[in-house]
């Protein structure tokens, strides 16, 4: 007699993801075993790393039901991962965090491919200050220092900053002309690489105008 054997899989989501981000995917458990599995579950939940808070939707049967679900047939779930932290300039503690996915039945035979895990990256671009002689131009701050970001990720120079002249070269230098005194910002962004590109987390320099120090 053949038996019932659940598997696994968790798909749609991004490797890369900024804090605070909410990502849709999809979780499917399929019945690759020969015989009806009964009282199928599909669940993806918080893995490791802890982080992220998971939620499965309703879980749809490609034929039968849950309570008996035909060998070769799926259930499909549509999951929410909430990514830690807060987008925009706060400092995540958290680098990857995991989903898990598991599935089971009643008369499973093979435990082996009951779980999964999917993990994310977080990209994170954390606030900026710095301190430069007032009045000067062409002066420059590595934006990249305190951000953790994968390799290959690229920056940008967002709208709202206040320095004159302000840019970001695509590796994380801005450039920009401080004021004579108080202090003054540029915003920027940085996304992942490609697949990824469209994952992105922002953040701003402050600078403030340093007074001369004249000595003899």
């Amino acid at each position: 007699a053949g038996g019932t054997d659940m598997g696994v899989a968790i798909t749609g989501l991004p490797t890369t993801a900024p804090a605070g981000a909410v990502l849709n995917g999809t979780i499917t458990c399929t019945n690759t075993g020969t015989a009806i599995a009964t009282n199928a579950t599909c669940v993806a939940s918080t893995g490791v790393p802890a982080g992220a808070t998971v939620t499965t939707g309703v879980c749809v049967a490609s034929s039968g039901t849950a309570a008996a679900l035909p060998a070769a047939a799926t259930l499909i779930c549509p999951i929410t991962v909430t990514m830690p932290g807060t987008l925009g300039g706060t400092d995540t503690p958290e680098t990857t965090v995991g989903v898990l996915g598991t599935t089971n039945a009643t008369n499973d035979t093979n435990a082996a491919n009951n779980t999964t895990t999917t993990p994310i990256s977080v990209i994170d671009a954390v606030n900026d200050t710095d301190s430069k002689a007032g009045g000067t131009t062409g002066q420059t701050t590595n934006l990249a220092t305190n951000d953790q970001v994968p390799v290959g990720s690229t920056y940008s120079i967002q709208p709202g900053s206040t320095c004159a002249a302000p840019s970001v070269s695509a590796v994380g230098v801005a450039t920009y002309t401080v004021p004579a005194t108080g202090t003054c910002t540029v915003n920027y962004q940085v996304c992942a690489p490609a697949p990824n590109a469209t994952q992105c987390d922002t953040a701003t320099l402050t600078v403030t105008a340093a007074g001369t120090d004249m000595s003899v």
